[in-house]
């Protein structure tokens, strides 16, 4: 149980972070509690130093675009990091959320396996909630992904958009060519 004097520690570290109580009790509630919002596209991003996730330069830039282009209704966005394995945006401000620092460098052999583990049962749980899914992440979480992925994510529908400031037309580009095949206007 994680107490209210818990809910204001930073976590800092690297692979033991995945056995934090807090960690373990974020990811078993997104993976019991969370429930996809009937949105039909599932965009991948690799977590920030900066938490809020969404206060990140990269990520303030994409919910812009989300928002400009009329395409927010249509993507659930969904952070992918060590050592929280998955963060709903929505959720990113939920403890511990927004309370730890792992630098990518830190995630070794062991917290790499946990890390793919983790991803791929929440990839086996949820994939029938989305019809699409669209990668946008650092090589480091690109590669995380799909190797969990692997064999469940469906080829076809799943796209990977290089993560940089100048893919972001690329990435628009990408959403709204998934909205007009599933039928709804962006």
């Amino acid at each position: 149980m994680i107490t209210n004097a818990m809910k204001s520690e930073l976590l800092t570290g690297g692979d033991e972070l995945f056995h934090h109580p807090a960690v373990i009790e974020f990811y078993h509630r997104v993976m019991e509690d969370w429930h996809p919002n009937g949105k039909k596209i599932a965009l991948l991003m690799g977590c920030t130093h900066h938490k809020p996730y969404s206060k990140s330069f990269m990520h303030k830039k994409v919910i812009q675009l989300l928002k400009k282009y009329n395409l927010f209704d249509y993507v659930q966005q969904l952070i992918i990091g060590e050592p929280l394995t998955v963060c709903p945006r929505e959720w990113e401000e939920i403890y511990p959320a927004a309370h730890y620092d792992f630098p990518p460098e830190r995630l070794g052999t062991t917290g790499r396996i946990i890390f793919i583990q983790r991803l791929r049962a929440f990839f086996d749980k949820f994939v029938n909630k989305f019809e699409y899914f669209v990668v946008f992440a650092p090589n480091h979480h690109r590669e995380i992904i799909l190797n969990a992925g692997k064999g469940i994510l469906p080829q076809a529908k799943t796209f990977i958009v290089p993560y940089n400031l100048y893919s972001l037309p690329n990435l628009r580009s990408v959403l709204e060519n998934i909205v007009k095949n599933i039928g709804e206007k962006p």
